[in-house]
């Protein structure tokens, strides 16, 4: 299976993934939405906003009352739920689990919100609930994540990094601690 092609296959793209979360927070925030408005909030014209907004209404996404007001419909609002659930759920990781820049983190979830499975969205949501909890396990791994030290072994004796060495081998690493008692 060639996995790369399953990029395409996504139900929106970045750009309506936005326009749909923009319309669910006017609607949350002020209780309507407007072209002009999802085009203030998005930061581009009106005209910008009004065609893709078009075309997120021929893909069943959004609908428009006679008086020109924007709404999601079922459809819609659930993709915007799940990909405002996606972009938090990686924040979180990124930023409290992985110790990532805020602004980074946030920048790095954009870009990958719209692009994962319910599936993937299912355990981070999971894996977050448990290393965030209070469980001692839980805060024992956040504790020791946040003290280890690690220095990639190089590509001879990491199976991740085949002929370059940019990838850290997070298997060799817990070897590596295994062997040294956990230190």
């Amino acid at each position: 299976m060639q996995v790369w092609k399953e990029f395409d296959d996504q139900q929106v793209t970045h750009s309506m993934a936005h326009y749909l979360m923009a319309i669910q927070d006017l609607l949350k925030e002020q209780g309507y939405a407007r072209v002009t408005d999802v085009a203030r909030l998005l930061e581009i014209t009106p005209g910008s906003a009004s065609v893709s907004l078009k075309a997120l209404k021929a893909k069943g996404y959004v609908a428009e009352d006679r008086n020109r007001f924007l709404g999601l419909t079922e459809q819609g609002e659930k993709v915007a739920h799940d990909v405002h659930l996606a972009n938090r759920s990686f924040v979180i990781f990124f930023k409290d689990v992985l110790g990532v820049d805020p602004t980074q983190a946030e920048i790095d979830s954009c870009k990958i919100e719209h692009l994962v499975s319910a599936e993937t969205r299912a355990k981070l949501l999971m894996f977050l609930q448990y290393s965030l909890s209070h469980h001692e396990q839980a805060k024992a791994f956040a504790e020791g994540f946040r003290h280890h030290q690690f220095v990639c072994p190089g590509p001879d004796k990491c199976p991740l990094c085949d002929d370059s060495c940019e990838m850290k081998c997070l298997d060799e690493a817990c070897k590596h601690d295994a062997e040294d008692g956990g230190q």
